[in-house]
């Protein structure tokens, strides 16, 4: 995206822009992106899987594991399936809850950029 679009965008001037942007490109918080000889930034690409961890917008392990459990025991409440599978259901969620969620959590933290939520 190009630095005065984000001005534009955020309603900021090109100055604070420019400094927010240097901040941000430190770390690096973009995948990529262009800066002139004295240190403007032309442009930025996406956030990297840093960025969106840092402003929240990147699913954590527990987050992944709350919405797998949600979804494991609503599937076992759900009165259409069969009781048997119901019972599987609400004890793989179950076990999720407890002993196996820090398996689970691990698992999920490193699936890392690869794992993604809608």
């Amino acid at each position: 995206m190009d630095a005065d679009d984000i001005a534009a965008a955020a309603q900021l001037d090109a100055d604070t822009v420019q400094r927010a942007l240097r901040a941000l490109s430190t770390e690096p918080f973009f995948d990529e992106g262009q800066e002139t000889a004295n240190g403007d930034i032309l442009w930025v690409g996406k956030p990297t899987g840093q960025a969106l961890r840092v402003a929240g917008q990147w699913p954590s392990p527990e987050s992944l594991l709350d919405r797998l459990v949600a979804a494991l025991e609503a599937a076992g409440e759900d009165d259409e399936r069969l009781p048997e599978e119901r019972s599987k259901l609400k004890q793989v969620a179950l076990g999720l809850r407890t002993a196996a969620a820090q398996i689970a959590i691990g698992a999920l933290g490193g699936a890392g950029g690869n794992l993604l939520s809608g």
